[in-house]
This record gives structure tokens, C-alpha cells and sequence, in this order.
């Protein structure tokens, strides 16, 4: 028996990185997995890998800054897997700059994304897990928020956020067996991280890897994490194994900080 045998999952920002990663890992696990991003081409790449490999999914898109987009996803998933026992509310992004430097705009619209959003995915997933009996959430927060990363103000208010989230909800349901966990990553590899090492290689004038090797050099493991690193951590709390594991924050980076 596989260990998500009988399942039904959302998983928001699943187009790629962790998301992905997790959305293949379930559906080998015996999930039927629905795929949401705001990225149709990624959904559809994901959707076509898990199919070739004999599973069970379906794809949406999904702009979680938008009530009616996020209910329409929520909705259409419940009806195409027939409910919802687990959600992972990863869906993200970030940018930088200090309490003094970053513009209101850009603060508004860090929080959109990664703490409206994850508080709209779950004002619309919880009453299909209510419907089954109970359910695990899951959101993503950072391992960074704990003690602060100078620079990214605007992440660690949204994440420092979704911690309170997650502990409102676990508050709320679980006497009605709906269970609420943050996984807190470390620095991961992904096409985002990649991306913005990158930027930073080319606003110093070094050449293009020098800001990732120096991370990797750095990193007591002498590796990033990778994203399937995560994947494995969100399915041990989408399975019944995790059943007596809610509202914690489950640090996830290599370094215990």
C-alpha cells in the first residue's frame, strides 16, 4: 500500500520548484493530485508527467491574489477528484529591500501573494475537508523568519505571517480533525533562487555563479536543499503518519536555524 493511497490534494504553486516536486511525489505515492499555478504552460508540463506516469491528476490556474480565481480552483478540484483530504498552500514569491527602502506597492504585494493568498486558499478548502472528515494543511513559510534576513522585509512580514495563520486555523478545526502545519524551508534550489543569484552575479559585476557558489561554500551541508527535500516533508504530513503532528513550524534547512 502506498502511503497517500486514497488522498486528494491541492497544491498551489505546483508549476515548479517545490510544488512540483511535491505533485509528482504524491501521485507515486497513490494521490490524486490537483496542479495549481498562476503558469499554464508549467501546470500543463506537470499534468503530462504525472498522466504519462499512470496517475491521477487535474490542473488548474490559479492567481491566488484573487478571491474569485482562488475559489473557482478550489472548486473545480474538489469536483474533478471527488474532495479534499490535503492542501499545500505553497504558492509564493519574494523580493528585497529594507523597512526603509522597499515601496508600499511592493510590500502590498509580497503579502498578496504569500499570506492573502494562502489565507484565501484555505477560507475555500476548508469546508470540502470539513465535508470529509477532516484533512491536513500545509503552508510555506521560511526557515529565515525565525530570526530575520536583512533585505527582505517584505518576505519575512508575509511569512512571519503565515505562522500566525497556521496557528489561528489549527485553533479553530481541530476539533473537527483538520490539522494545520508551516513547513519552513531553507535556502532551496530552485528556478527562482537561481534566478535572482543571477541578478544579484550581475548588479555586482561578477561572473554569473559567483553569489551561488559563495551559498553553497557557505552551507554546513556543502549543498543547497533541494526541492525534493521539502516534497518529502509535505508528504509526511499529507499521510496519516503525521496524524498527531499539528500547528507546528517544521524547520527545514539543513542548519536547525
Amino acid at each position: 500500500m502506498k502511503r497517500l493511497d486514497g488522498k486528494r490534494a491541492l497544491i498551489t504553486g505546483a508549476g515548479s520548484g517545490m510544488g512540483r516536486a511535491a505533485a509528482l511525489l504524491f501521485a507515486r505515492e497513490g494521490c490524486a493530485v490537483a496542479v495549481a499555478d498562476i503558469d499554464a504552460t508549467a501546470v500543463a508540463s506537470v499534468v503530462r508527467e504525472i498522466e504519462a506516469a499512470g496517475g491521477r491528476v487535474s490542473g488548474h490556474i490559479c492567481n491566488v491574489t484573487e478571491e474569485q480565481s482562488v475559489a473557482e480552483c478550489v472548486a473545480a478540484a474538489a469536483k474533478n477528484l471527488g474532495g479534499l483530504d490535503v492542501c499545500w498552500a505553497n504558492a509564493g514569491t519574494g523580493d528585497s529591500g529594507s523597512v526603509v527602502s522597499t515601496p508600499l506597492e511592493h510590500w502590498e504585494r509580497v503579502l498578496r501573494i504569500n499570506l492573502t493568498g494562502m489565507f484565501l486558499t484555505a477560507k475555500y478548502v476548508v469546508p470540502h475537508m470539513l465535508d470529509a472528515g477532516g484533512g491536513s494543511i500545509m503552508f510555506t513559510s521560511s526557515a529565515a523568519v525565525m530570526a530575520g534576513v536583512p533585505g527582505v522585509v517584505s518576505n519575512m512580514g508575509a511569512k512571519g505571517g503565515v505562522l500566525g495563520l497556521t496557528r489561528q486555523i489549527s485553533a479553530e478545526y481541530v476539533s473537527q480533525r483538520i490539522r494545520a502545519n508551516a513547513i519552513c524551508p531553507g535556502v532551496i534550489n530552485t528556478p527562482a533562487l537561481i534566478d535572482s543569484l543571477t541578478t544579484w552575479d550581475e548588479l555586482q559585476g561578477l561572473p554569473r555563479g559567483t553569489n551561488l557558489a559563495d551559498m553553497i561554500k557557505n552551507h554546513p551541508l556543502g549543498r543547497l536543499g533541494e526541492p525534493e527535500d521539502i516534497a518529502n516533508v509535505a508528504l509526511f504530513l499529507a499521510s496519516d503518519e503525521s496524524q498527531w503532528v499539528n500547528s507546528q513550524f517544521i524547520n527545514v534547512s539543513g542548519t536547525g536555524h
